[in-house]
């Protein structure tokens, strides 16, 4: 396994360092960033919303950025809240989710008619006369009025349109280097002359 390790390193270096075709393909691809980029710029749309919409939470607005990242990349809120290192952060990720106008379908499902709480809502009850027309605590009521609120807002912002625009760039940015041999045609040449050293 060694001896194969080293042909296909020696092979390589043959045709050519991996530095030059990573550099010619981002000249091709001039939006493509590099992953400290996609960070500074998750973390600078992240801090427009915290001051737009006053967000409170616990968790620092690097944190959030994470949040971001993982909720594309198909992370559950436990998930995010472990690879933020406490596991016990669900709850509070979930809420900063909303925040950020990250949706997932569960989010949506509200164990009333929307339509009715819309309507109960801009008629100027309060919490409480909500909750008991609708037939749920106060605190559902609240939850729900967040999540509502921030998907009307979600729908005139485009926040969660600049979150995908740059993650695609990432997503982009990361195929095209794990399939870059292939698409200059190396891949071909390493495998004719491995052939070659075999024989």
């Amino acid at each position: 396994m060694s001896g194969r390790t080293d042909q296909l390193r020696d092979l390589v270096l043959k045709i050519g360092t991996p530095t030059k075709i990573i550099e010619k393909q981002a000249t091709q691809h001039g939006a493509l960033r590099g992953s400290s980029d996609i960070e500074r710029a998750l973390l600078g749309i992240v801090k427009e919303m915290i001051n737009r919409y006053d967000i409170q939470t616990k968790l620092t607005p690097e944190q959030l950025a994470t949040v971001v990242r993982l909720f594309y990349k198909g992370l559950s809120d436990t998930e995010i809240a472990e690879q933020l290192g406490d596991r016990a952060l669900n709850k509070t990720v979930s809420r900063a989710r909303i925040k950020l106008h990250l949706f997932r379908d569960s989010d949506l499902k509200s164990p009333f008619d929307k339509s009715e709480f819309l309507e109960l809502s801009s008629s100027g009850k309060s919490v409480k006369e909500m909750a008991e027309a609708l037939g749920v605590a106060p605190s559902t009521i609240s939850e729900y009025r967040n999540i509502f609120d921030s998907q009307k807002a979600s729908e005139n912002d485009g926040y969660t349109k600049r979150f995908i625009e740059i993650l695609s760039d990432q997503d982009v940015s990361e195929r095209m280097v794990a399939s870059h041999i292939t698409e200059d045609g190396l891949q071909d040449t390493m495998d004719t002359d491995y052939e070659a050293a075999e024989a």
